[in-house]
C-alpha cells in the first residue's frame, strides 16, 4: 500500500525528522508539505490518506495564529481522513474531535517525531479500509455514470437540465448498485441494517432510540419507533404531525425466547438454531417479537415486543439533552419489516370463539387421497 501523506506546516524543519521516520517505515510513501493558505487547494490535488496537521501559523513568534483550525473543520467537513494533530499547542483543538479513532494528537518536542510514526502505524489499518471502501464507490460510481450519462445526452438539449438529470439519475443508479449483491458477494450481515449515526434529522420509522442515562449494553434501556416517518417530518418549515411517538419496548433475547418457546437443553440445541433461522430470522419476526441484531458499542442484542407499547412525547427525543436518544436508523427494506411486524398485531380481526376442531376434521376427511 502506498499512502499519500500531507504535511500542513509553515516551518518545514519541525517535521523534517518524523518524514525521515516514516519513510523509513514504509516503501515510498508521498510525503508533500504545503503552507496553511494552500492546504485546500493541497487537500483536493492530492487526496491525502493522512494529513498532519499544524494548528499555529508562526507558532514560534508573537503573532502565532491558530489557522490551522480552519483546515481542520475544512477536512472534518469537505474531505474526511484520518488527522494526526501535530503542534506545539494541541490543547487549542476542539475535544469533540478527540472521541473519534481518527483523530490523534502530539505536541511537538522533543522525541515527538517518535510518536507522529506511532500514530501513523495504529492509523493504517483505518486507511487501508477507507481505500478498500473509495475504490468500491469510485467503482460503482463509473458503473452508474457509464450508463446515465449516455441517456442524458441523447434525449436532453439543455444543459443546465442536462446536468441535473445527470445527477438525479446518477444518484439513484448508484445507490441501487451499491445495495446490490452481486453473484458472487455474500449475504448482508445482520448489523448492515443500521444506519449509525441516523442520516435523517428527523426521527423516522423503525428508529433505534436508547434512554439518555440507559446503559448501552441493556436492552431494556431500548425502544423501537412505530410512528410512520412522513408523521413526523420537522425540518424544511414543517411540522409533525403527531405530539407523540409510538414505540415497541425493547427486552433481552433470553425474554424473547422465553416468549417464542422454552430455551432447549444442550442436547436439542442445534435442532432450536434451525427452527431459529427458518421460523424466526427468515420472516423477521414472530408473533409480537421482533429481533434486532447486535452493534458493537451501540445496540445489543435484543428483541421488541409489540404488545409492549409507549407513547413518547416528540420532545423528548434527541440529542443531547432529552429522554431519548437517537442510536441509529434502520434502512430499507427493514424499516418496512418493523411496520409489518407491528400491523400483524395492531390490524388482526378479532374473530369469535369458534369450533375448530370440527373444522379441522372436515378438512381431514376432505383431504383424504382418492383410490
Amino acid at each position: 500500500m502506498t499512502m499519500k501523506l500531507l504535511f500542513i506546516e509553515d516551518e518545514y524543519e519541525h517535521v523534517e525528522p518524523a518524514i525521515e521516520l516514516i519513510k523509513k517505515e514504509y516503501d515510498n510513501p508521498q510525503c508533500k508539505v504545503v503552507a496553511f493558505d494552500v492546504s485546500e487547494a493541497a487537500i483536493q490535488s492530492l487526496q491525502p490518506d493522512v494529513v498532519i496537521l499544524d494548528l499555529l501559523n508562526n507558532g514560534s513568534t508573537p503573532e502565532a495564529s491558530s489557522d490551522g483550525i480552519a483546515t481542520r473543520n475544512y477536512i472534518w467537513d469537505n474531505y474526511f481522513c484520518p488527522i494526526i494533530v501535530y503542534s506545539a499547542q494541541p490543547g487549542i483543538h476542539d475535544d469533540r474531535y478527540e472521541e473519534h479513532p481518527f483523530v490523534k494528537s502530539i505536541q511537538k518536542g522533543a522525541g515527538s517525531d517518535k510518536e507522529v510514526l506511532a500514530a501513523l502505524v495504529e492509523l493504517v489499518p483505518h486507511v487501508e479500509a477507507l481505500q478498500g471502501a473509495a475504490s468500491y464507490v469510485r467503482h460503482s460510481f463509473s458503473c452508474a455514470m457509464r450508463e446515465v450519462a449516455p441517456i442524458a445526452f441523447g434525449s436532453i438539449e439543455d444543459p443546465e437540465k442536462r446536468n441535473e438529470a445527470i445527477m438525479r439519475a446518477g444518484r439513484r443508479r448508484l445507490a441501487a448498485l451499491m445495495d446490490g449483491i452481486s453473484g458472487d458477494a455474500v449475504g448482508l450481515a445482520c448489523w448492515e441494517q443500521y444506519l449509525c449515526p441516523p442520516v435523517c434529522e428527523d426521527t423516522q420509522l423503525g428508529d433505534i432510540l436508547r434512554e439518555m442515562d440507559g446503559d448501552p449494553c441493556d436492552p431494556n434501556c431500548f425502544r423501537v419507533v412505530l410512528t410512520p416517518s412522513c408523521d413526523l417530518v420537522g425540518s424544511g418549515g414543517r411540522k409533525p404531525k403527531v405530539a407523540e411517538v409510538l414505540t415497541a419496548r425493547c427486552g433481552s433475547i433470553e425474554q424473547a425466547l422465553e416468549k417464542i418457546s422454552r430455551i432447549p437443553g444442550k442436547k436439542k440445541v442445534d435442532e432450536f438454531k434451525e427452527r431459529l433461522s427458518v421460523d424466526v430470522l427468515t420472516q423477521g419476526y414472530y408473533g409480537s417479537i421482533l429481533p434486532f441484531p447486535c452493534l458493537l458499542d451501540k445496540i445489543p442484542p435484543m428483541a421488541a415486543d409489540m404488545r409492549e407499547l409507549e407513547l413518547t412525547p416528540m420532545g423528548d427525543i434527541g440529542f443531547p439533552d432529552k429522554r431519548f436518544i437517537r442510536v441509529a436508523s434502520i434502512d430499507s427494506p427493514f424499516r418496512e419489516l418493523v411496520s409489518w411486524a407491528y400491523l400483524q398485531i395492531a390490524c388482526r380481526p378479532g374473530l369469535p370463539d369458534r369450533d375448530l376442531k370440527q373444522w379441522a376434521d372436515e378438512i381431514l376427511v376432505n383431504s383424504k387421497p382418492k383410490n
